[in-house]
């Protein structure tokens, strides 16, 4: 991804009257600073101090009286003023972080569409809670507002409303920035990294655009004791704390250390102490803001920590890849620690990510095409990098799954004829198969007289069984002529191999034309209405309608189930009734006629 020519971000110039509530919040008072997370306690009188308080209207009243308003308190403002007075972030820090939080207040209510500021309000709330809960200790005041300022620059000056996990740049910032629908544009450490590792790839490396990225990064990390990370500021799947990834970790390690390798200067220490900072945070768990559980004898590197059981195989192998690479150039002996666990906590357990067909992004779930593939490349690399026989292994079994077609598997069956006219009763007919890996199954039905295509019908699933209904229908909607009909099979796999096979069996298809069997029919006067009692059956039909008529009128109506008896009350003497006729009808349209004066 290329850099878009800037723009430049021109925050609207203030009123004075606008200006109020911020000089307000300029005499906020905190507690004590937490040294060891560089957090803040935002004491009583540090929170009563941050008040801003709104007048009420000036002839408000209720029954007579004034009304009371009561003062609000932004817990953002109260943030940025309590790292002020500890000295945690400069004046012109805290100027730039109100600027930013006032003009995305203004951006929320007067951008051009109700999605525009829904995505402004959305950025504003987390950060807003993540202030109120305790959570925006100065370290996090730059990185969130960073995802603050991306989406009101974004919702008010870019014409296109950006895609859903597309790649945004502001003016001014070396970073990348990924809108998600529903929670606004938000600062991504990893495809910053990533941005950065393209210029140093480059057959011209570009180490100043790299450096810049660099430099501006270092700005935005978080301290964990010895170690350091970046955390991501929304929700995903977890949490609504912010959070880190190993992904991100494990490409930050590589980067720093590329680019301390790549320059010539004073800074290059400095990058290099950045690198074994940011691999210290393997060495912690997620309690402990890090990314590492154990796992066996060794440890398992997770993508999302707030989720500690899960195990992704991609992101564990990446973190060998980018871990070894920094131990090989650096020599670090934290780095080839972190690698080693690593190798003792996956290789045991790499069969629960083979099915023997393909492989799972986790257990239980396999992998998408474009993860299979990235898996079998990260294996590969981690087998000729690391010299790991096992990795050269599950590479090369990986591989040949790219290659193998799906096998399919239809049990042999009787399968039961389809009676249509389509009311709910046998209309279809279920072919159950199995495929070892994820596929796209096509079922083609031929006529039994030419041999022709009828029918096609095709599915997709993932390994295991799966069914294909077939409702005695054609490719334009007709229901198809009596007949056994033959099927053939096609299963896909996602990287385009294909298996082939034929239905063992034909696919039977037969009107019914049977009509009902009357088997009892009995008349009873009640008062002024006669009873009639119906007993019939029908094998090929869902119900039975059952219908009294007098001198051609219908005087009666029931529908009734296939088997047993059913009654009809009609408001005639029986007398009258006996002249009529009972009909049958089954659901296929077949009748059988009963006169009832002879029951």
């Amino acid at each position: 991804m290329r850099r878009p020519t800037p723009r430049h971000f021109r925050p609207r110039r203030l009123r004075p009257a606008a200006l109020l509530p911020l000089l307000a919040a300029l005499a906020l008072a905190a507690g004590a600073a937490d040294a060891s997370a560089l957090s803040i306690t935002q004491a009583p009188a540090a929170r009563s101090a941050a008040k801003v308080v709104i007048p009420a209207p000036r002839n408000a009243t209720t029954t007579g009286r004034a009304v009371a308003h009561k003062p609000r308190v932004d817990p953002v403002l109260v943030s940025i003023a309590a790292a002020l007075k500890h000295h945690l972030i400069t004046p012109l820090q805290a100027r730039e972080y109100r600027t930013t939080w006032a003009a995305s207040a203004r951006a929320a209510r007067t951008a051009r569409s109700a999605s525009r500021r829904a995505s402004v309000a959305s950025v504003r709330a987390y950060t807003s809670n993540l202030a109120a809960t305790g959570g925006l200790v100065a370290p996090r005041l730059g990185p969130a507002l960073l995802s603050v300022k991306a989406t009101t620059y974004v919702m008010l000056h870019r014409s296109a409303y950006p895609a859903h996990e597309s790649e945004l740049q502001i003016p001014g910032e070396p970073l990348v920035f990924t809108y998600y629908s529903g929670r606004g544009v938000q600062f991504q450490p990893f495809e910053t990294f990533k941005l950065g590792m393209t210029d140093l790839n480059q057959p011209m490396p570009d180490i100043a655009g790299a450096r810049r990225i660099a430099d501006r990064m270092r700005e935005l990390t978080m301290p964990r004791g010895s170690a350091v990370t970046w955390e991501y500021f929304f929700p995903f799947g977890g949490p609504s704390r912010p959070w880190t990834s190993s992904l991100s970790q494990a490409l930050a390690t590589e980067f720093y250390d590329r680019v301390s390798t790549s320059v010539e200067d004073v800074d290059a220490k400095q990058y290099a102490d950045v690198a074994a900072q940011v691999a210290r945070s393997f060495l912690l768990s997620p309690s402990a803001g890090g990314v590492s559980v154990p796992q066996g004898a060794g440890r398992f590197y997770l993508i999302y920590p707030f989720n500690p059981g899960q195990r992704i195989l991609n992101g564990h192998l990446q973190v060998l890849l980018n871990l070894n690479r920094y131990a090989t150039s650096s020599g670090s002996p934290v780095a080839r620690l972190i690698v080693d666990q690593g190798i003792t906590g996956v290789v045991p357990i790499l069969p629960r990510f083979d099915t023997g067909a393909w492989s799972n992004y986790q257990p239980g779930q396999e992998a998408e095409l474009g993860y299979h593939e990235f898996m079998t490349d990260q294996l590969v690399k981690l087998g000729r990098e690391l010299g790991n026989e096992t990795f050269v292994e599950y590479g090369a079994r990986f591989r040949e799954y790219l290659e193998t077609p799906p096998t399919i598997t239809v049990p042999e069956s009787i399968w039961p004829s389809i009676v249509p006219a389509l009311d709910g009763f046998r209309d279809t007919i279920a072919v159950h198969y199995r495929t070892d890996k994820r596929a796209h199954l096509t079922l083609v039905i031929e006529s039994p007289t030419s041999g022709d295509e009828v029918r096609r019908i095709s599915v997709s699933g993932g390994r295991g069984t799966g069914t294909v209904v077939w409702n005695g229908r054609d490719n334009a909607g007709h229901t198809v002529p009596d007949g056994e009909y033959t099927a053939r099979y096609t299963a896909t796999d996602v990287a385009g191999n294909r298996g082939t096979g034929d239905l063992v069996g034909t696919l039977g298809v037969a009107r019914d034309t049977t009509p009902p069997e009357l088997s009892l029919v009995a008349l009873r006067a009640s008062g002024k209405v006669t009873v009639v009692t119906v007993r019939a059956s029908d094998t090929g039909s869902a119900w039975i309608d059952a219908d009294v008529r007098v001198g051609g009128a219908l005087v009666g109506h029931v529908r009734g189930p296939r088997f047993g008896a059913t009654t009809l009350h009609i408001a005639r003497p029986i007398a009258t009734v006996r002249t009529g006729s009972l009909v049958l009808r089954d659901s296929s349209g077949n009748t059988t006629v009963q006169a009832l004066s002879d029951p």
